[in-house]
């Protein structure tokens, strides 16, 4: 494994944990444990639910970019 695969692995990984952690962090604290809104005021909805979004974007980039890797 050059060095190269090993960023790329690791920008792979980073992508899908993060991405992960956005969903699960929205869904469980914000919308099920009602625990804290990611920003106050009427505009938390639409906020959280864009953070959402924004998270299932990065872990499809990664899933994606890391099947593709290994396809080579």
């Amino acid at each position: 494994m050059s060095k190269r695969d090993r960023n790329h692995a690791l920008v792979n990984g980073a992508l899908i944990a993060i991405g992960a952690l956005a969903i699960l962090d929205n869904i469980v604290a914000h919308w099920i444990l009602e625990l804290h809104r990611a920003v106050p005021g009427p505009w938390a909805g639409p906020v959280e639910v864009a953070l959402v979004v924004l998270g299932a974007g990065l872990l499809m980039i990664g899933v994606w970019r890391e099947r593709q890797a290994r396809r080579q």
